[in-house]
């Protein structure tokens, strides 16, 4: 029929549904890596549950309430399609009714995982950066400008004033979509290249101590080089999700709800795959290299005398950051710690330079 919408919203809806669907599997595999890496560590038969002031209770709950999120927008999806299809003699109006606590539950999940998602990943930016605020500066005011968008959108969507009958494309409510994922996508796009940029230096520095010591660990794995691979592909994947509901969103296609309903299951996997790759140990490491990137700095600076640091990592208590001891008399690695495995393979003895007063 001439002027027939080509994808309705009845056809969006359940293809939505099937596609979250879809994805909401691969979710759940990643989600077991997932707690398993936040839970337990070790190897074979050295494998044991954390304790609990070994677990990093903020990842947790992020995981956590991801899972709820992810599930919850689901189920009530397929609820949702159920009252359209079998109760209601209209799926059309049923699935339009903007007002109805399921349209705004689901805005309000795509949001929040969204939030939460960049929320974690601008966090690692920030360890991964020795925890200096202003390396994550311009990524903030970009998530706060993207929850601000959010706020907006979820109070059109709720105000008693907005048109009833409505899809995600109306006048009314596009506007704030659109910038939404808009900021999300550039904010992603930003904090995932300087992510992968700090990596990459430190995966150079690690090579550059395997060269001066001598070593013959040329054919070792390049431990990370494998953590960029995957925040890379993770981080590409999840802002190739968002930047392709933007265009669908400008387009002002039904598109917008499949591909909005697969987002915030790419959320929860990117999430998932980059938690798994960044464990604790993993954390220190970033932090004592911060740590002797700033010393020799301050030392060519100064030009003042230094003498040889120690890098020790604690084995067996690598969940606190205070485990990472900085000693300044001897030189010394502990080959047997899991921990310096990924930057300092080998063995190879690490030096820093300690300015003398």
């Amino acid at each position: 029929m001439a002027g027939e919408d080509p994808f309705p919203i009845t056809a969006a809806q359940l293809s939505g549904n099937f596609c979250e669907t879809l994805f909401y599997g691969m979710y759940l595999v990643t989600f077991c890596f997932c707690v398993h890496t936040l839970l337990i560590t070790g190897s074979g038969r050295e494998e044991r549950w954390l304790r609990p002031y070994e677990i990093r209770w903020m990842m947790v709950g992020v995981a956590i309430s991801l899972f709820a999120i992810c599930t919850f927008d689901v189920a009530i999806g397929l609820l949702h399609n159920f009252h359209a299809f079998v109760k209601s003699s209209n799926p059309t109006n049923e699935l339009l009714n903007i007002a109805d606590w399921i349209n705004i539950a689901r805005s309000v999940n795509q949001v929040i995982a969204m939030i939460l998602g960049d929320f974690v990943l601008i966090y690692r930016c920030w360890v991964v950066y020795g925890r200096r605020w202003l390396v994550i500066v311009p990524s903030l005011v970009l998530y706060l400008g993207g929850v601000s968008m959010a706020c907006k959108l979820i109070e059109v969507e709720a105000n008693p004033s907005t048109l009833r009958n409505i899809s995600l494309n109306s006048s009314q409510i596009l506007p704030w979509w659109i910038a939404f994922f808009a900021i999300t996508a550039i904010q992603n796009t930003l904090t995932t290249s300087i992510l992968v940029w700090r990596i990459w230096r430190v995966e150079k520095q690690s090579e550059r101590y395997i060269h001066r010591s001598g070593s013959t660990a040329g054919n070792q794995p390049r431990h990370l080089r494998k953590v960029i691979r995957v925040i890379a592909e993770s981080g590409a994947a999840y802002t190739l999700m968002v930047f392709s509901t933007f265009l669908v969103s400008v387009t002002k296609s039904n598109a917008l709800y499949p591909t909005s309903d697969m987002t915030i299951q790419a959320t929860g996997i990117a999430f998932n795959v980059i938690l798994v790759r960044s464990s604790a140990r993993r954390d220190q490491q970033f932090t004592v290299f911060d740590h002797n990137e700033r010393t020799t700095m301050t030392e060519q600076r100064t030009g003042g005398s230094t003498t040889l640091g120690q890098i020790h990592f604690v084995p067996g208590q690598s969940a606190r950051e205070q485990d990472v001891e900085l000693n300044v008399k001897s030189v010394s690695v502990d080959k047997s710690s899991e921990s310096q495995s990924d930057i300092y393979p080998n063995g190879i003895t690490v030096t820093k330079s300690v300015i003398k007063s």
